[in-house]
């Protein structure tokens, strides 16, 4: 079970990393095609916040079941 929590939490690391990489490749091309650079920077934030806002809550998430289980008092 822990193996493929594991393999699963890298894969969507890697799928994120690639997401973002194809982000910075669109914004290259949208410069190339004589978007000036200033919106281009601003599409780009618009692209990278949804992206960054996942990663958090994904972190979050993991943060939350990694912490030890408090257990209650009867």
């Amino acid at each position: 079970m822990q193996i493929k929590r594991y393999i699963l939490s890298k894969t969507i690391a890697l799928l994120l990393a690639m997401q973002l990489f194809l982000i910075g490749l669109q914004v290259k091309s949208r410069i190339d095609q004589g978007n000036s650079s200033l919106e281009a920077l601003i599409w780009m934030i618009q692209q990278y916040i949804p992206v960054l806002v996942k990663i958090r809550s994904l972190q979050d998430k993991r943060e939350k079941n990694d912490s030890p289980k408090i257990k209650s008092k009867r």
